[in-house]
Protein backbone atom coordinates (compact mmCIF):
# COMPACT_ATOMS: atom_id res chain seq x y z
CA UNK A 1 0.00 0.00 0.00
CA UNK A 2 1.11 3.51 -0.82
CA UNK A 3 2.19 5.68 2.27
CA UNK A 4 0.59 8.86 1.50
CA UNK A 5 3.01 10.88 3.96
CA UNK A 6 6.09 10.16 2.14
CA UNK A 7 9.21 11.70 3.47
CA UNK A 8 11.81 13.62 2.63
CA UNK A 9 9.13 14.83 0.12
CA UNK A 10 9.21 16.15 -3.35
CA UNK A 11 10.60 19.63 -3.53
CA UNK A 12 13.72 18.52 -1.46
CA UNK A 13 15.67 16.06 -3.51
CA UNK A 14 19.13 16.92 -4.50
CA UNK A 15 22.78 15.06 -5.00
CA UNK A 16 23.09 14.24 -1.46
CA UNK A 17 19.11 13.50 -0.89
CA UNK A 18 17.10 11.20 -3.53
CA UNK A 19 14.04 10.24 -3.42
CA UNK A 20 13.28 7.82 -0.88
CA UNK A 21 11.62 4.45 -1.34
CA UNK A 22 8.05 5.50 -1.03
CA UNK A 23 8.31 8.01 -3.65
CA UNK A 24 7.15 7.76 -7.29
CA UNK A 25 6.59 9.97 -9.80
CA UNK A 26 2.97 11.07 -11.38
CA UNK A 27 -0.48 11.21 -10.25
CA UNK A 28 -2.38 8.35 -8.17
CA UNK A 29 -4.38 7.79 -11.48
CA UNK A 30 -1.52 7.38 -13.90
CA UNK A 31 -1.65 3.94 -15.75
CA UNK A 32 1.64 3.21 -13.89
CA UNK A 33 0.54 3.94 -10.17
CA UNK A 34 -3.19 2.15 -10.33
CA UNK A 35 -2.95 -1.29 -8.63
CA UNK A 36 -4.63 -4.09 -10.92
CA UNK A 37 -8.23 -5.78 -10.05
CA UNK A 38 -7.73 -8.60 -8.11
CA UNK A 39 -9.33 -10.52 -11.22
CA UNK A 40 -7.90 -8.40 -14.24
CA UNK A 41 -9.71 -9.19 -17.67
CA UNK A 42 -7.05 -10.70 -19.68
CA UNK A 43 -6.28 -9.51 -23.23
CA UNK A 44 -7.59 -12.36 -25.91
CA UNK A 45 -4.30 -13.32 -26.70
CA UNK A 46 -2.56 -13.60 -23.71
CA UNK A 47 -1.70 -17.38 -23.60
CA UNK A 48 -0.15 -17.28 -27.08
CA UNK A 49 1.58 -13.59 -26.08
CA UNK A 50 3.38 -15.14 -23.17
CA UNK A 51 4.54 -18.05 -24.83
CA UNK A 52 6.23 -15.65 -27.58
CA UNK A 53 7.83 -13.46 -24.52
CA UNK A 54 9.25 -16.38 -23.13
CA UNK A 55 10.60 -17.38 -26.46
CA UNK A 56 12.72 -14.04 -26.20
CA UNK A 57 14.92 -16.11 -23.59
CA UNK A 58 14.98 -15.91 -19.64
CA UNK A 59 14.31 -12.25 -18.20
CA UNK A 60 17.66 -10.68 -17.89
CA UNK A 61 19.10 -10.25 -14.50
CA UNK A 62 19.85 -6.87 -12.71
CA UNK A 63 23.24 -5.74 -12.66
CA UNK A 64 25.51 -3.21 -10.79
CA UNK A 65 29.20 -2.07 -10.86
CA UNK A 66 29.02 -0.65 -14.71
CA UNK A 67 27.69 2.87 -14.34
CA UNK A 68 28.79 5.33 -16.77
CA UNK A 69 30.76 2.43 -18.75
CA UNK A 70 29.47 1.49 -22.09
CA UNK A 71 27.32 -1.42 -20.39
CA UNK A 72 25.36 1.40 -18.63
CA UNK A 73 22.22 0.76 -20.12
CA UNK A 74 20.44 2.52 -17.04
CA UNK A 75 18.30 5.67 -16.71
CA UNK A 76 19.64 8.02 -14.28
CA UNK A 77 17.12 10.86 -13.21
CA UNK A 78 19.16 14.28 -11.61
CA UNK A 79 16.68 16.63 -9.82
CA UNK A 80 17.42 20.50 -10.54
CA UNK A 81 17.71 23.59 -8.28
CA UNK A 82 17.88 26.87 -9.10
CA UNK A 83 21.19 27.53 -8.47
CA UNK A 84 22.45 25.24 -10.80
CA UNK A 85 24.00 26.42 -14.45
CA UNK A 86 21.65 26.81 -17.06
CA UNK A 87 22.12 24.54 -20.40
CA UNK A 88 19.96 25.29 -23.91
CA UNK A 89 18.64 22.42 -25.65
CA UNK A 90 19.35 21.33 -28.84
CA UNK A 91 17.73 18.39 -30.50
CA UNK A 92 20.22 17.11 -32.94
CA UNK A 93 18.46 14.52 -35.17
CA UNK A 94 14.56 14.52 -34.89
CA UNK A 95 14.56 12.13 -37.60
CA UNK A 96 15.39 9.19 -34.91
CA UNK A 97 12.89 10.27 -32.36
CA UNK A 98 10.43 13.35 -31.16
CA UNK A 99 11.88 16.76 -29.66
CA UNK A 100 9.01 17.13 -28.43
CA UNK A 101 9.01 20.63 -26.84
CA UNK A 102 12.76 20.86 -26.05
CA UNK A 103 14.48 22.47 -28.68
CA UNK A 104 15.89 25.93 -27.31
CA UNK A 105 14.62 25.30 -23.61
CA UNK A 106 16.68 26.73 -21.17
CA UNK A 107 16.73 24.50 -17.97
CA UNK A 108 19.25 24.38 -14.90
CA UNK A 109 21.03 20.60 -14.94
CA UNK A 110 23.49 19.62 -11.90
CA UNK A 111 26.98 20.54 -13.24
CA UNK A 112 28.59 17.01 -12.45
CA UNK A 113 25.16 15.12 -13.57
CA UNK A 114 25.88 12.68 -16.60
CA UNK A 115 24.27 10.11 -19.21
CA UNK A 116 24.32 6.75 -19.13
CA UNK A 117 27.27 5.44 -20.58
CA UNK A 118 25.45 2.65 -22.81
CA UNK A 119 24.77 3.73 -26.69
CA UNK A 120 21.11 4.86 -25.43
CA UNK A 121 23.09 7.44 -23.16
CA UNK A 122 19.76 8.75 -21.10
CA UNK A 123 19.79 11.32 -18.82
CA UNK A 124 16.09 12.92 -17.31
CA UNK A 125 16.06 15.85 -15.33
CA UNK A 126 13.71 16.76 -13.08
CA UNK A 127 12.97 20.38 -12.36
CA UNK A 128 11.15 20.22 -8.78
CA UNK A 129 10.02 24.26 -8.48
CA UNK A 130 8.41 23.73 -11.57
CA UNK A 131 7.10 20.09 -11.72
CA UNK A 132 8.71 19.34 -15.15
CA UNK A 133 10.44 16.06 -16.40
CA UNK A 134 12.89 16.71 -18.99
CA UNK A 135 13.62 13.18 -20.50
CA UNK A 136 16.57 13.48 -22.56
CA UNK A 137 18.03 10.41 -25.29
CA UNK A 138 21.52 9.65 -26.71
CA UNK A 139 22.75 13.22 -24.78
CA UNK A 140 26.20 13.85 -26.81
CA UNK A 141 27.84 17.02 -25.31
CA UNK A 142 27.21 18.27 -21.85
CA UNK A 143 29.65 21.28 -21.35
CA UNK A 144 30.94 22.40 -17.98
CA UNK A 145 29.51 24.79 -16.47
CA UNK A 146 26.53 24.94 -18.92
CA UNK A 147 25.84 25.86 -22.46
CA UNK A 148 24.65 23.75 -24.90
CA UNK A 149 23.17 20.60 -24.36
CA UNK A 150 23.01 18.19 -27.33
CA UNK A 151 20.94 15.13 -27.33
CA UNK A 152 19.38 13.52 -30.37
CA UNK A 153 15.77 12.87 -28.97
CA UNK A 154 13.43 13.45 -26.06
CA UNK A 155 10.45 15.35 -24.37
CA UNK A 156 8.52 16.98 -21.24
CA UNK A 157 6.16 16.52 -19.36
CA UNK A 158 4.58 16.90 -15.91
CA UNK A 159 5.91 15.13 -12.96
CA UNK A 160 2.39 15.15 -11.52
CA UNK A 161 1.03 13.95 -14.80
CA UNK A 162 -0.23 10.82 -15.78
CA UNK A 163 3.31 9.50 -17.03
CA UNK A 164 3.08 9.89 -20.64
CA UNK A 165 3.88 12.15 -23.66
CA UNK A 166 7.28 12.33 -23.74
CA UNK A 167 9.77 11.28 -26.26
CA UNK A 168 12.93 9.42 -24.75
CA UNK A 169 11.43 6.05 -24.85
CA UNK A 170 9.56 3.91 -27.69
CA UNK A 171 6.45 3.61 -26.12
CA UNK A 172 6.13 7.50 -25.57
CA UNK A 173 6.42 7.29 -21.44
CA UNK A 174 8.45 9.41 -19.43
CA UNK A 175 11.72 8.23 -18.48
CA UNK A 176 10.77 8.02 -14.84
CA UNK A 177 7.39 5.47 -15.30
CA UNK A 178 8.23 2.38 -13.99
CA UNK A 179 11.77 2.56 -13.01
CA UNK A 180 13.14 0.67 -10.00
CA UNK A 181 15.41 2.75 -7.77
CA UNK A 182 18.02 1.10 -4.91
CA UNK A 183 15.64 3.06 -2.30
CA UNK A 184 12.92 1.24 -3.74
CA UNK A 185 14.54 -2.33 -3.15
CA UNK A 186 16.22 -1.60 0.09
CA UNK A 187 13.08 -0.44 1.63
CA UNK A 188 10.96 -3.67 0.35
CA UNK A 189 8.27 -1.58 -1.24
CA UNK A 190 7.42 -0.60 -4.82
CA UNK A 191 4.41 1.69 -5.42
CA UNK A 192 4.23 1.63 -9.15
CA UNK A 193 4.18 -0.44 -12.09
CA UNK A 194 7.75 -1.87 -13.96
CA UNK A 195 8.78 -0.53 -17.00
CA UNK A 196 9.20 -3.38 -19.42
CA UNK A 197 11.34 -4.05 -22.55
CA UNK A 198 11.29 -6.65 -25.28
CA UNK A 199 13.48 -7.95 -27.30
CA UNK A 200 11.21 -6.95 -30.52
CA UNK A 201 7.35 -5.51 -30.69
CA UNK A 202 4.62 -6.96 -32.88
CA UNK A 203 4.59 -3.17 -34.62
CA UNK A 204 1.28 -1.91 -32.63
CA UNK A 205 0.60 -0.14 -29.78
CA UNK A 206 -2.01 -0.34 -26.88
CA UNK A 207 -2.64 1.95 -23.90
CA UNK A 208 -1.17 3.58 -22.94
CA UNK A 209 1.78 3.72 -25.47
CA UNK A 210 1.85 6.25 -27.92
CA UNK A 211 4.32 4.61 -30.26
CA UNK A 212 5.87 1.28 -31.02
CA UNK A 213 9.59 0.48 -31.53
CA UNK A 214 11.50 -1.89 -32.97
CA UNK A 215 8.73 -4.69 -34.81
CA UNK A 216 9.62 -8.38 -35.08
CA UNK A 217 9.39 -7.57 -38.96
CA UNK A 218 12.34 -5.52 -38.71
CA UNK A 219 14.35 -7.75 -37.43
CA UNK A 220 13.33 -10.60 -39.85
CA UNK A 221 11.31 -12.10 -37.38
CA UNK A 222 7.31 -12.79 -37.35
CA UNK A 223 5.27 -10.27 -35.88
CA UNK A 224 2.69 -12.79 -34.74
CA UNK A 225 2.27 -12.92 -31.00
CA UNK A 226 4.63 -10.62 -30.25
CA UNK A 227 3.49 -8.20 -27.81
CA UNK A 228 2.64 -4.44 -28.25
CA UNK A 229 3.75 -1.41 -26.75
CA UNK A 230 1.69 -0.60 -23.66
CA UNK A 231 0.88 -4.50 -23.05
CA UNK A 232 0.70 -4.87 -19.15
CA UNK A 233 1.97 -8.18 -18.09
CA UNK A 234 1.06 -9.33 -15.02
CA UNK A 235 2.37 -11.84 -12.70
CA UNK A 236 -0.95 -13.85 -11.20
CA UNK A 237 0.55 -14.92 -7.69
CA UNK A 238 -0.40 -13.63 -4.62
CA UNK A 239 1.52 -11.60 -1.68
CA UNK A 240 1.25 -15.17 0.72
CA UNK A 241 2.88 -17.34 -3.05
CA UNK A 242 5.46 -14.98 -3.30
CA UNK A 243 6.67 -14.92 0.46
CA UNK A 244 6.46 -19.03 0.16
CA UNK A 245 9.05 -19.30 -2.61
CA UNK A 246 12.66 -20.07 -2.65
CA UNK A 247 14.06 -16.51 -3.38
CA UNK A 248 15.61 -13.66 -1.35
CA UNK A 249 13.66 -10.89 -0.39
CA UNK A 250 15.08 -7.90 -2.81
CA UNK A 251 13.65 -10.03 -5.67
CA UNK A 252 10.12 -10.51 -3.85
CA UNK A 253 9.99 -6.77 -3.57
CA UNK A 254 9.99 -7.04 -7.02
CA UNK A 255 7.69 -9.75 -7.74
CA UNK A 256 4.97 -8.42 -5.60
CA UNK A 257 5.16 -4.78 -8.06
CA UNK A 258 4.55 -7.28 -10.60
CA UNK A 259 1.87 -8.71 -9.21
CA UNK A 260 -0.31 -5.54 -7.67
CA UNK A 261 0.90 -3.04 -10.44
CA UNK A 262 2.32 -5.31 -13.32
CA UNK A 263 5.15 -5.07 -16.28
CA UNK A 264 3.92 -2.34 -18.65
CA UNK A 265 5.74 -2.55 -22.36
CA UNK A 266 7.98 0.66 -23.14
CA UNK A 267 10.70 -0.09 -25.71
CA UNK A 268 12.82 -2.65 -27.33
CA UNK A 269 15.95 -4.30 -27.31
CA UNK A 270 17.97 -7.61 -25.61
CA UNK A 271 15.54 -10.16 -24.50
CA UNK A 272 13.07 -9.15 -22.27
CA UNK A 273 13.29 -7.35 -18.76
CA UNK A 274 12.53 -4.53 -16.04
CA UNK A 275 14.57 -1.03 -16.43
CA UNK A 276 16.67 0.56 -13.60
CA UNK A 277 18.26 3.56 -12.07
CA UNK A 278 21.66 4.17 -13.07
CA UNK A 279 24.13 4.27 -10.43
CA UNK A 280 25.35 7.45 -12.42
CA UNK A 281 23.17 9.32 -9.82
CA UNK A 282 25.50 8.77 -6.84
CA UNK A 283 28.87 8.32 -8.96
CA UNK A 284 28.21 11.23 -10.98
CA UNK A 285 28.55 13.61 -7.75
CA UNK A 286 31.51 11.57 -6.31
CA UNK A 287 29.56 9.10 -3.82
CA UNK A 288 30.00 5.41 -3.78
CA UNK A 289 27.27 3.68 -6.48
CA UNK A 290 24.48 2.33 -4.02
CA UNK A 291 23.60 -0.53 -6.15
CA UNK A 292 27.20 -2.12 -6.08
CA UNK A 293 26.69 -1.74 -1.93
CA UNK A 294 22.93 -2.80 -1.82
CA UNK A 295 24.33 -6.15 -3.84
CA UNK A 296 27.27 -7.02 -1.64
CA UNK A 297 25.17 -6.26 1.10
CA UNK A 298 22.39 -9.41 -0.08
CA UNK A 299 25.18 -11.45 -1.13
CA UNK A 300 24.82 -10.99 -4.94
CA UNK A 301 27.66 -12.92 -7.00
CA UNK A 302 30.36 -10.93 -8.45
CA UNK A 303 31.00 -11.24 -12.29
CA UNK A 304 34.78 -10.86 -12.69
CA UNK A 305 34.57 -10.76 -16.74
CA UNK A 306 32.00 -8.31 -16.93
CA UNK A 307 33.04 -6.26 -13.76
CA UNK A 308 29.51 -6.54 -12.12
CA UNK A 309 27.54 -7.68 -9.96
CA UNK A 310 24.44 -10.43 -10.79
CA UNK A 311 20.87 -9.65 -9.00
CA UNK A 312 19.24 -13.14 -10.38
CA UNK A 313 15.41 -12.60 -11.32
CA UNK A 314 15.10 -15.45 -13.91
CA UNK A 315 15.58 -18.43 -11.18
CA UNK A 316 12.70 -19.44 -8.79
CA UNK A 317 9.05 -18.31 -10.59
CA UNK A 318 7.45 -20.56 -12.53
CA UNK A 319 6.75 -17.97 -15.68
CA UNK A 320 5.29 -19.67 -17.76
CA UNK A 321 2.84 -20.82 -15.20
CA UNK A 322 1.75 -17.67 -14.01
CA UNK A 323 2.74 -14.61 -16.24
CA UNK A 324 -0.66 -13.46 -17.84
CA UNK A 325 -1.16 -10.33 -20.73
CA UNK A 326 -4.15 -7.72 -19.35
CA UNK A 327 -6.37 -6.38 -21.32
CA UNK A 328 -5.45 -2.90 -22.59
CA UNK A 329 -9.10 -1.48 -20.78
CA UNK A 330 -7.55 -2.23 -17.63
CA UNK A 331 -4.57 0.26 -17.89
CA UNK A 332 -6.54 2.70 -19.66
CA UNK A 333 -9.34 2.14 -16.70
CA UNK A 334 -12.29 1.80 -18.93
CA UNK A 335 -13.49 -2.15 -17.80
Amino acid sequence: MLVTRCLPAYGSFGSIQRPPGCWRPYRASSPFNRVLPVHPKLAGDSAAVVRRLLAFGSIQNLTAGQSGTRQDFGRPLYFSSPGDPVFTLACTRPSLGPCLGLEQRRIHVPDAARPAGGSDAHMSVIDQPHKLEYDLWQVQSKPRGGGVLRFSAGGVISIDGDGRGSGAVAAGYGTAAGLVREEELASGQINHALFMFVHCDSGRAVYPAQRTGESCAQLGEPNADAPPEGARFQLAMSDAQIAQLPVPAWKQTILRAMARYGMVVGDTGGQWGIATESGLVYTSFGQPDRWVSFSRAVGAPYYAPDGDYVLNLADGVDWARYLHVVAPCVSAGSC
